[in-house]
């Protein structure tokens, strides 16, 4: 089944199960007036109208992700056949740059909070206007991001694209919008806002995995498949709906492995690191020689007119015989009458100045699709958008329509159900059991759910703690009990608290060890934080850097080494060195722990998709418990149960569990805060023999948080009596005050580092299980009020029952059997629905 008879065979479906229902009502309006089957009607209506309208006006999503500096800009200007995303080297996107084909050309950069860009509404913009308005944007946003952490530019650009006007490239029929996203590399997505706004969006796009050649051999490839794995990861890509595309092959030697040998061995790499169940898709590329040539013809489909002005094309193919004159040559070597033609148009260009016209301009952009990978990709994608098309496009504007579609056909079950009593007995022995289940409901709900707490509390008392043989056995239980949710909640915290020290307390260390300038130290950084983060602590470690040699290293009263130094108290230009000294360093902790709690805040977005799910499940294994509590109550004629649990599937996917903002603020433990803790140490004597003078010391110790402690020592002289003759001046009492200043080693601070993490994991064990507490509040509640409507509408249908069986039960009886075979055809089309899309392709 092909897209177009996919699509129209949902929305005809789709139409069918509305005019089902709407006949159900039209039959039987008594039915519906009802509040509780009126309310779920209503419900049913307005996602049927979101999803008609969605899938009448549908539209596919292909994101471009990519690893460093992969040429993922390029290959979008190639495939949409315009020059509208910035391809300057060295790092141009961020932010999400959405191209959406439209025949009339429209920019909208959307308004930012202190967005120090130009943001508004422009049409009637060239294609060069477009080019540099967002560059500009771009440029601007990466400086920014240099001296602060900012909200990356969201920019849409609306105008006809090649793909949509040549259907048969795609295979998408006529009607189907296609956007392209632009997507920004990895160094300009190290913050949690931009993550989060990114994950959503790639999620529910067919994606296009740049990878790059020059990266692919046995001295690169395994880094440049770790960048792929965290690229996959942290963007949360599908990977069932992924092509990757090894561009810049025409860099290629002569020297080097057949590509067809490259390939194959990244396709085994690729689908190992990403754990796929198949051998992915692969696809030799060059970008550049298609970018040239497709955007030379413009966006109009090619049996039709071009639309590119000529000094357009003169200089796109200008560029495009000069960048890419390897690969002509190349491909024509063995043909010298296409080697002829190609220099022909190229000297013409050159020399004349003529510019190929469009039939000729057709053929040159034939080759240009054969050489560069263009057709390979072409078809690839048409291939695999026919196989993902349901699951990325229909399914998910239909599970709305599933939900309470569901939920008001289980209730009308409970009326059906109810309609089947035919004496007064029974009638009353049902009114019984519900009156049972709303006498124990709050009971036995509140029990399930302490029950539940007391599950997690002691699950995160375990994990809480050190002792790998108590966790382990945590571990094995969760396992014997199915609790894959909290295991996978336990794994994303660990992960946390392992990239804070791979990413930023080792880094960091071992510059110090190995005397790194701070240049390179920011470089690494910039790949684990924001610009302006990375700048902060390479600043910081230069200056403490240069300090530490004025320090001597001493053992404390732990046996750890400190760096110490003392200056007299009265040279004012050594204590205000001393006074640096120390703010240097403890500008360098504050740097490090704002560093260490915005990556524990990306690294938790990154495991979003992951702990949310893992919560999903834990809220599944309630709703289990809370559908056996409602199974142990026994309704041999009313539906109770099955209406209840798909009113609450109904309700829950309303507000699905996401993470709050304020899981990512990690208390403030690492900040030494200063507490006037005031001790005599002792009292020593000290000889200077130089000035004759002894020395009563009194040392005063300020204990400033878990990083740094300050000493003073005051020397206060007293006289003393010598064999040999000392001047009278000398026997004067002289004060003199030195200040010493004790700070963390190298190590002792990448350890206070590490410490103030592990103890951060408590917290964050804390807050997780907090929220997963409240989540599962939230859960206890809905299905106490679906109980409880559900219970309500059964009560009143009941009643009406006796009324029934009172005056004329079989004129009753004849209604609902008429009425459940008329919603029997509903539930057909339901089940057709759904069937047609899962349907895969013979």
């Amino acid at each position: 089944m092909n897209i177009e008879l996919r699509l129209s065979t949902a929305v005809a479906l789709l139409q069918q199960l509305g005019n089902a229902l709407s006949d159900l009502v039209n039959s039987s309006p008594d039915v519906f007036d009802d509040p509780a089957i009126d309310s779920r009607l209503k419900d049913f209506r307005q996602a049927h109208e979101i999803a008609t309208q969605r899938l009448i006006n549908p539209s596919l999503s292909i994101a471009t992700l990519g690893t460093t500096s992969s040429g993922k800009s390029t290959i979008v200007n190639a495939l949409m056949g315009r020059r509208i995303a910035p391809i300057e080297a060295g790092e141009m996107s961020g932010g999400v740059l959405t191209l959406r084909h439209s025949e009339e050309q429209k920019l909208i950069i959307e308004a930012t909070p202190d967005a120090p860009w130009e943001t508004g509404e422009w049409a009637g913009l060239s294609d060069e206007e477009l080019y540099e308005k967002i560059r500009g944007v771009m440029n601007t946003y990466h400086q920014c991001r240099k001296e602060k952490e900012c909200i990356a530019p969201k920019i849409t650009v609306a105008a006809p694209l090649f793909p949509a006007r040549d259907v048969g490239l795609s295979g998408l029929p006529e009607g189907i919008n296609i956007e392209f996203l632009d997507l920004p590399g990895l160094k300009s997505v190290q913050d949690r806002a931009n993550l989060a706004v990114i994950q959503p969006l790639v999620g529910k796009a067919f994606s296009l995995v740049a990878l790059d050649y020059l990266q692919v051999d046995e001295k690169h490839r395994g880094k440049l498949l770790e960048e792929l794995k965290q690229v996959v990861s942290y963007l949360q890509g599908r990977t069932d709906s992924m092509i990757f595309i090894l561009n810049r092959v025409d860099s290629r030697g002569s020297d080097d492995l057949p590509v067809e040998v490259r390939l194959e061995r990244l396709r085994i790499e690729i689908k190992d690191v990403l754990e796929l169940a198949d051998l992915p898709d692969v696809i030799p590329f060059n970008a550049r020689l298609l970018y040239y040539a497709q955007c030379a013809w413009g966006t109009t489909a090619l049996n039709t007119a071009s639309e590119v002005a000529p000094e357009v094309r003169s200089e796109l193919l200008k560029g495009f015989f000069k960048d890419c004159v390897a690969i002509i040559e190349d491909k024509t070597s063995d043909d010298y009458v296409l080697q002829d033609w190609f220099r022909k148009i190229k000297d013409d260009l050159n020399r004349k100045g003529h510019v190929p016209d469009d039939y000729e301009m057709r053929r040159i952009l034939f080759y240009a699709l054969e050489w560069s990978g263009g057709k390979a990709l072409w078809n690839c994608l048409r291939t695999r958008i026919q196989e993902s098309f349901s699951e990325l496009v229909i399914l998910p504007a239909l599970f709305d329509v599933f939900n309470n579609f569901d939920a008001l056909t289980k209730s009308l079950d409970v009326l059906i159900e109810t309609g089947k009593i035919s004496n007064q007995e029974q009638v009353e022995a049902e009114r019984n059991k519900i009156a049972t289940i709303r006498r124990d409901l709050q009971k036995n709900v509140k029990r399930i759910h302490e029950d539940f707490e007391k599950e997690i509390n002691r699950y995160r008392d375990v994990l809480k703690t050190n002792d790998n043989k108590e966790i382990y056995k945590a571990i094995a239980d969760a396992k014997k009990k199915g609790r894959k949710g909290f295991l996978s909640i336990s794994a994303a915290v660990s992960y946390v608290v392992g990239d804070l020290m791979t990413s930023l307390v080792i880094p960091v260390r071992d510059a110090f060890k190995n005397n790194q300038s701070a240049y390179e130290l920011e470089e690494k950084l910039k790949e684990v934080v924001t610009p302006s983060l990375a700048k902060d602590i390479a600043r910081s470690y230069d200056n403490v850097s240069r300090r530490m040699s004025k320090f001597t290293i001493q053992l404390d009263s732990d046996n750890s080494e400190v760096l110490y130094r003392k200056v007299r108290a009265d040279d004012s230009k050594e204590v205000k060195f001393l006074e640096n000294d120390e703010t240097e360093f403890r500008l360098l902790y504050y740097n490090m722990r704002q560093a260490i709690t915005a990556r524990a805040g990306f690294s938790l977005q990154v495991k979003a998709k992951e702990i949310e799910q893992a919560l999903q499940s834990l809220v599944n294994e309630q709703a289990r418990k809370l559908e056996d509590y409602l199974s142990d109550q026994v309704f041999s004629s009313v539906s109770l149960k099955q209406a209840v649990i798909s009113d609450v599937i109904k309700d829950l996917a309303k507000a699905p569990p996401t993470l709050p903002e304020g899981f990512f603020k990690i208390p403030d433990t690492i900040e030494q805060k200063i507490i006037p803790e005031t001790q005599i140490d002792g009292t020593e004597t000290y000889i200077d023999e130089e000035k004759k003078i002894r020395y009563k010391q009194e040392k005063e110790t300020y204990t400033e948080g878990s990083c740094f402690k300050s000493t003073k020592t005051k020397f206060v002289s007293v006289p003393m009596e010598y064999t040999e003759r000392v001047p009278k001046t000398r026997d004067k009492e002289v004060e003199v005050e030195y200040i010493h200043l004790s700070l963390p080693s190298i190590q002792l601070m990448a350890i206070q580092w590490s410490e103030g993490i592990e103890k951060e994991e408590e917290g964050l064990w804390n807050i997780l299980c907090d929220w997963i507490i409240n989540e599962s509040d939230k859960i206890s509640e809905v299905f106490k009020e679906s109980v409880t409507d559900i219970t309500d509408l059964a009560e009143r249908a009941l009643v009406e029952q006796l009324r029934a069986i009172e005056s004329n039960f079989e004129k009753q009886r004849h209604f609902w059997s008429e009425f459940e075979n008329d919603k029997y055809k509903a539930d057909e089309t339901r089940r057709q629905l759904e069937e047609a899309l899962r349907k895969k392709e013979s």
